[in-house]
This record gives structure tokens, C-alpha cells and sequence, in this order.
């Protein structure tokens, strides 16, 4: 039986087609049987209907939001952050999964503690293949770890860097702070924009994803 790999999604799907894809091709060694979806209005929904009817998949998405799962009377609402139901929810959805890894794969939310506690980067850990959920972050980190998606690539224009890129590691409670597992550079070319560096970084997250 292949590993059963459950991805985290918010947006497009993008990555997560592209894994699957791999997967499909025996790139991956890898089955996805769950994808939990943090808005009802993501592309990545349009992207398992097809891969299902394209490779005859059974591949579930599950809606975890804070529409479906909302805040508790005297919850604070703390943008980007799961709501103690969406947390408690996500927990038991993949409790019931049994993963053997779980890919945040544009994932625009901090995952909760009790689920970082259960499947990611403990301070405790000595090795990190104890910990089984990763993030693909379109950044090199630590720099830009407080930042996200193409306001990253602006980050990097506006300080000038050589680089940009993206980083694959451990999800810990502090969220981006985790063991870095793998990290790749993207040149600047010199009429980038934020647009087109993102499009190319995101081509090369793609490309090496499978490796």
C-alpha cells in the first residue's frame, strides 16, 4: 500500500494537481486520499473534480472553515488563524484518515496547536522524521517567514536580494519556524516584477516538488 499523503489547501491547487500528477506517473510513491479545504470558493475544488474523472480517483475534499466550523461566543477572531472548531475539526478529520504525511501545499492559515502537537515540529523532537506535516512555503526562509504568497516576491524586489525561492519544511507551532527539509533559489532577472518572479518560483516549486 502507498503512503497516504493528505494535503492542506486554501487557493488555486495549483501544487497540489501538480503532486498529484507525479504521484499518478510513479514519480511519488505516494496516494492522496483527503484534501482538506480551507474556502469554499478555492479553485482546487474544480482541480479534484477533474483529476477524479481523469485518472478515476476517489480523491474527498473536505470544507474546514470558519463559515462551517465559526468562532465560539467569547473566541477571540484572530485573522489567519483557525477557529477552535476548524482546529478541533481538522484534528479529528485526520485522525480518522490515518496519514502517513500531511503537505500544506498553500495553506493560508496557521494551523492549530493541538494539531501541530499531534502530527508537526515539537521542540522535543530530536530528528525530524518524528514529525509528519510539512509546508511548501514560496520563500527562503527565515527571511521571509512573516510573509506569504506573492507579497513574498515584493519583499524581495524591495530589498534588492539576488534570490528568491521557496522551502519546503516542518510545520511548527511558530508555524514557519520548523526544520528546514529542502530549499531552492530563483535568480532575479533584472526587469522582474512581483508578478513574474512569483510565476517563476512557483514553476520551479512545481518542478522539484516530486524530488
Amino acid at each position: 500500500m502507498k503512503p497516504q499523503v493528505v494535503i492542506l489547501a486554501s487557493g488555486n491547487g495549483s501544487t497540489a494537481e501538480a503532486f498529484i500528477r507525479a504521484a499518478q506517473t510513479g514519480e511519488v510513491n505516494a496516494e492522496v486520499p483527503l484534501i482538506i479545504v480551507s474556502r469554499s470558493d478555492a479553485g482546487i475544488w474544480q482541480r479534484i473534480e477533474n483529476l477524479n474523472a481523469e485518472f478515476g480517483l476517489k480523491i474527498q475534499g473536505e470544507l474546514i472553515s470558519h463559515k462551517t466550523h465559526p468562532l465560539a461566543d467569547a473566541e477571540e477572531d484572530r485573522r489567519g488563524y483557525q477557529t477552535a472548531a476548524e482546529e478541533a475539526a481538522m484534528l479529528e478529520k485526520l485522525r480518522e484518515t490515518k496519514p502517513d504525511l500531511i503537505m500544506a501545499m498553500g495553506y493560508m492559515k496557521h494551523v492549530g496547536t493541538s494539531v501541530v502537537n499531534e502530527y508537526g515540529w515539537r521542540s522535543d523532537y530530536t530528528s525530524m522524521f518524528q514529525a509528519m506535516m510539512l509546508n511548501t512555503h514560496p520563500g527562503l526562509l527565515p527571511d521571509t517567514a512573516a510573509y506569504y504568497g506573492q507579497n513574498i516576491q515584493q519583499y524581495v524586489l524591495d530589498h534588492h536580494l539576488p534570490y528568491a525561492g521557496h522551502s519546503l519544511h516542518l510545520i511548527s507551532d511558530g508555524y514557519d519556524e520548523g526544520p528546514i527539509v529542502a530549499e531552492y533559489k530563483v535568480p532575479v532577472e533584472p526587469n522582474d516584477t512581483a508578478e513574474t518572479l512569483f510565476e517563476r518560483v512557483q514553476a520551479s516549486e512545481k518542478a522539484h516538488l516530486p524530488h
